[in-house]
């Protein structure tokens, strides 16, 4: 309102300022230089810019006459991204592009190409639609290079459309470009744990992480089965547009349901899961979406939180049910390549991984990339699983054929519903174990084979066995002995040789770094399993990167979306390195001044006169309790 000699006149904006009509995003607070700065340096240290440039000459190798110059540059929108998801705000076109117009100085539109923005009120609606339209041009020419998925996006789709999509799509561009995507994530998660001090990323020798996997909502909700789809198709036959229901968007993602167990189908294969109609998921709840595969460092030497921070180290985005072996191996593969002086570790997961994969699929990957798998067994896959010349594998491990039988069931008999052992009995149960297990003779060759040696061979014999007598100079120490009843009708080669010739691949599906259910493997695999969800419940936090929230980022497509979840997880590791440092600095600063107490009062004692324990706080006079019958004084005592 607008006085004028006494009285009021409403302008054309009433009592609207300009600032609320032409910008709409919530924060429109000044970016300082600084910040921009750090962003820049961030970006440039992964490498992204060029290596989208590069991507883009594969992609074209014609040199044209060039068009018209792009007004907002790679380098921008990816600053641009990071410097929102560290204001924890959505990651927006909009937002971004308000970012470039009202919040940078000109120094900063300067550092990364940006124009000039117009000035003036007349200017204001326009100049707003052009940096709007300008910036999702930029970022969508961002995304071509690294989207193995293209369709169109923008409307939404019939089922035949659906299906011209998926067989027309180019499977051998999908696999390149994915490898193009993964390798942007890598590089942006990889600039965030080198911007750790020295002495936090080699806080251990070995690179240890826990693996899982979260669902990814997309900005469009609504799905269809590939297996229903040609049904789909056929109705749609002689039908208009206009007759017909809105279809899905994105063609190319999948159903996950979220109350059951996943198959873990190859790549490249047609997953059947769908809702409803009788199917196997019928009743049950689901999602149409993506797969986020998450890898969370862990420290497998202090099996506790806080020895160093637990920051995502690799990150891939997948189609529900396909290919989860897969990408665990890629997770371990951009893990590994973290820091060269990192050696491979122990890799903890649940039974969606290890307990059910195909052995040539992610067990032999694993132990080609040196890392050793921390996990849990399948129910049936308990007790005695093999044999090779004679011995016996157990829950990782080979064991003599003589062994008691109670302690080849023991972690079978812990599990049992009907009168379980309790956990001592199982930790005495296993430490048993050990007498009866293979020893190797020598070191494993370059092949990987190790000669291993019966428990009652060799000098170092654990066991006294009726079918060998115990070596010369053998040590005097503590021994179990076989018993005879239990000794094999026919020995095998473990029992008539001095050493039977192991593979590696033998009992592979079953080895792990401890050994199942001991108390080593139960203080991993919490700590494992406690800070992988730790890492979901933090980067889904509302107050912070909020990653559930498809309304958040509102692209489409699966590019976009592992783009939007990698500056999230990559601003959550400079999160919580930076928190970290803080509290490791507040604690270093801490000055303990005047006398220690070595014991902690309780405040009835240090405040009240208790005449039930006949105790006064300190310096206090004795006085009477109020009634007979009070155990506390209701009155503070009178001090001396």
């Amino acid at each position: 309102m607008i006085s004028n000699g006494g009285a009021t006149e409403e302008t054309d904006f009433g009592g609207i300022s300009e600032r609320e009509i032409f910008r709409t995003s919530s924060s429109h607070a000044f970016v300082d230089d600084e910040t921009i700065e750090v962003a820049r340096r961030r970006v440039a240290t992964t490498g992204v810019v060029e290596s989208l440039a590069q991507w883009r000459r594969q992609d074209n190798p014609a040199v044209g006459a060039g068009g018209r110059p792009m007004l907002i540059g790679d380098e921008a929108i990816l600053v641009g991204l990071t410097v929102l998801a560290s204001e924890h705000a959505p990651l927006l076109i909009t937002n971004l592009a308000e970012l470039f117009q009202y919040r940078l100085s000109p120094q900063a539109r300067l550092d990364l190409g940006l124009p000039v923005p117009a000035a003036g009120l007349e200017a204001g609606a326009l100049e707003s639609r052009r940096w709007y339209r300008n910036t999702h041009n930029a970022f969508h020419r961002l995304i071509k290079p690294i989207d193995p998925y293209p369709q169109r996006r923008y409307l939404a789709l019939t089922y035949t459309e659906i299906k011209e999509i998926l067989d027309a799509h180019d499977v051998e561009r999908e696999v390149v470009v994915k490898a193009r995507l993964d390798e942007l994530t890598k590089s942006f998660l990889t600039m965030s744990f080198m911007e750790q001090p020295r002495r936090l990323r080699r806080a251990t020798k070995r690179i240890d992480f826990s693996l899982d996997q979260t669902f990814i909502k997309p900005p469009t909700k609504k799905g269809f089965s590939r297996k229903g789809l040609p049904q789909r198709v056929r109705e749609e036959v002689g039908k208009t547009r206009r007759q017909l229901k809105p279809g899905p968007v994105d063609a190319f993602a999948g159903y996950y349901v979220t109350k059951a167990e996943h198959p873990d189908l190859p790549r490249g294969s047609v997953d059947p899961t769908a809702p409803g109609r009788g199917g196997k998921y019928d009743g049950m709840s689901v999602d149409w979406g993506w797969m986020a595969n998450i890898a969370v460092r862990v420290n497998a030497d202090a099996k506790e939180a806080g020895h160093c921070p637990q920051v995502a180290t690799a990150f891939t985005l997948s189609m529900p049910n396909i290919g989860v072996s897969e990408e665990a191996v890629e997770l371990m593969r951009a893990t590994k390549d973290l820091d060269p002086d990192l050696l491979p570790g122990l890799v903890d997961a649940d039974k969606a991984y290890f307990a059910n994969a195909v052995v040539e699929r992610l067990h032999e990957p694993t132990f080609n990339l040196g890392f050793t798998p921390s996990t849990e067994y399948r129910v049936d896959r308990l007790g005695v699983q093999a044999t090779k010349a004679g011995a016996e594998l157990i829950e990782g491990k080979f064991y003599c054929p003589a062994m008691p039988k109670e302690l080849k069931s023991a972690t079978q008999d812990h599990l049992k519903k009907d009168n379980p052992i309790d956990e001592d009995t199982l930790y005495l149960r296993h430490k048993e174990r050990t007498y009866f297990e293979l020893r190797p003779k020598e070191k494993p060759d370059e092949k990987g084979r190790v000669p291993m040696m019966c428990p009652a061979s060799g000098p170092s014999a654990t066991v006294l066995c009726p079918l060998k007598e115990l070596a010369k100079g053998a040590p005097d120490k503590e021994r179990r002995e076989v018993d005879p009843e239990q000794v094999p009708e026919f020995p095998e080669k473990i029992c008539t040789q001095h050493s039977v010739s192991f593979n590696e691949s033998d009992g592979m599906r079953q080895k792990q770094a401890f050994d199942y259910k001991s108390k080593e493997w139960h203080a991993f695999h919490k700590h494992a399993r406690n800070s992988i969800e730790s890492l979901n419940a933090g980067i889904k936090d509302q107050a912070h990167e909020v990653v559930e929230e498809s309304s958040r980022r509102c692209v489409r497509g699966f590019a976009a979306a592992q783009l939007f979840v990698t500056i999230l997880l990559t601003n959550y590791n400079l999160r919580k390195i930076a928190s970290f440092l803080r509290k490791a600095w507040v604690a270093s600063k801490k000055i303990v001044s005047g006398p220690v107490s070595t014991s902690k009062v309780r405040r009835r004692d240090g405040v009240w006169h208790n005449p039930y324990t006949g105790t006064y706080p300190p310096g206090a006079r004795p006085e009477p309790a109020t009634s007979p019958k009070s155990c506390i004084s209701r009155h503070r005592p009178t001090p001396a």
